[in-house]
């Protein structure tokens, strides 16, 4: 979105980091590195070229593994540290924000845990044994999706160490947040940009 009004509000954009990082907005104010983005690289073809650049410094791993990781690399879905910078956010804030690249975990596990809880998700089985694609790492799937899990579901997709997802939705004007408590999905919202502000509201 290359003149989104959105992506030229530097409102909307501090808004963003100080929820996906949870910060007060308190000055020099120290980031975490717990925080991660999961984007699909078969979305847009700018992804993973983007990806492989950042890859010189950023932690980024495929959900993929041995030949399929190599042979769908430009396709694949990958973890990404959004580190303590804002080396990460700026590339998806000004290259892919609304346009439903990924959605974005906090968990304070170790990289490789995340990885694997997130790549046996990838593959679900029917009932009749067929394995199928999940592409939970969609915002358009998750947000759908979570609402209808029930308690054992809840449990597959947040583990016992993924606290929150947050998931763009509105063309990336809201911030949609979903999380889970002994089998309880409680959701809320940020809006990032209009009247409302940075107004937290229910959804």
């Amino acid at each position: 979105m290359p003149d989104s009004p959105l992506r030229q509000d530097p409102a909307a954009r501090q808004r963003a980091i100080n929820h996906l990082w949870q910060l007060t907005g308190r000055p020099g104010e120290h980031r975490q590195a717990y925080h991660f983005a999961i984007l699909d690289a078969a979305r847009d073809e700018r992804i993973y070229p983007g990806l492989r650049r950042l890859a010189a410094s950023e932690e980024i791993i495929s959900l993929y593994q041995g030949p399929t990781a190599r042979e769908l690399a430009a396709v694949a879905p990958y973890l990404v540290c959004l580190g303590t910078s804002d080396r990460v956010f700026d590339w998806l804030w000004n290259e892919g924000w609304g346009q439903d690249w990924g959605i974005f975990v906090t968990s304070l596990a170790a990289v490789p845990t995340i990885r694997d809880h997130f790549r046996r998700l990838t593959l679900v089985r029917t009932e009749d044994k067929k394995r199928l694609l999940f592409r939970f790492y969609d915002p358009r799937v998750l947000s759908i999706f979570l609402p209808t899990c029930d308690a054992g579901q809840q449990k597959e997709i947040f583990g016992t160490f993924i606290s929150r997802f947050v998931i763009p939705a509105d063309g990336g004007r809201r911030l949609d947040t979903f999380r889970s408590t002994a089998g309880q999905l409680t959701t809320s919202s940020i809006v990032l940009s209009g009247t409302t502000g940075a107004a937290n509201q229910s959804i």
